[in-house]
């Protein structure tokens, strides 16, 4: 059986959340495992909150925030938490620090807490929630000027309680493992491309 829809902690170009009622009326009513090979914000997913689920994504960073907040809900909720009440004074120069410090741990490859939490922070506080980084590697989507948020803690705790018994990987998808056998879901959204 699965649980009430909760709504995406994170916002994702491509993402689906207005397309819901087309996806949702096209879906088979019996499957036994979900997979979304490309789940970005998890629009569907967490619509669906199907009872068995496979996520994956190539974006190390969003995988690590999705990670987090299945194991660490708490530590995430007070990092973020602490990042908003630190920018109430100059929230575009504090973005641009915790833009540069975002990156920082990137090219040190520090997936852990702290990056989850910039990533929460950065993407909440950017251009229209956009994922982009330069030839380098490098996040260079510029400040968006929002007073908001970085998240809901009652949200974060919801969708921590859901990912528990949803797998979670970073791969490049080439064969998805056990596609094969009947009774699974695929949502096969293609990430969008320049």
């Amino acid at each position: 059986m699965n649980i009430s829809p909760i709504a995406p902690f994170i916002k994702w170009a491509g993402g689906k959340r207005q397309l819901l009622p087309q996806i949702s009326a096209r879906l088979p009513e019996n499957y036994h495992t979900y997979y979304e090979p490309f789940v970005g914000g998890g629009a569907v997913l967490f619509a669906l909150c199907p009872e068995r689920a496979v996520i994956n994504d190539i974006n190390g960073s969003l995988v690590n925030l999705y990670r987090q907040i299945k194991l660490s809900p708490e530590a995430i909720i007070d990092a973020v938490e602490q990042l908003d009440g630190e920018a109430e004074t100059d929230r575009k120069v504090f973005y641009y620090a915790k833009r540069a410090a975002y990156n920082e741990k990137m090219m040190k490859g520090e997936y852990d807490v702290e990056l989850a939490a910039l990533f929460l922070y950065i993407n909440k506080h950017c251009f229209n929630g956009l994922y982009r980084v330069n030839e380098k590697g490098l996040f260079n989507v510029p400040f968006n000027n929002s007073k908001a948020k970085s998240c809901s803690p009652e949200n974060i705790r919801e969708v921590s309680e859901y990912l528990q018994n949803v797998t979670i990987y970073r791969e490049i998808l080439r064969s998805p493992a056990g596609m094969q056998s009947r009774g699974i879901l695929c949502s096969l959204t293609v990430p969008m491309r320049r």
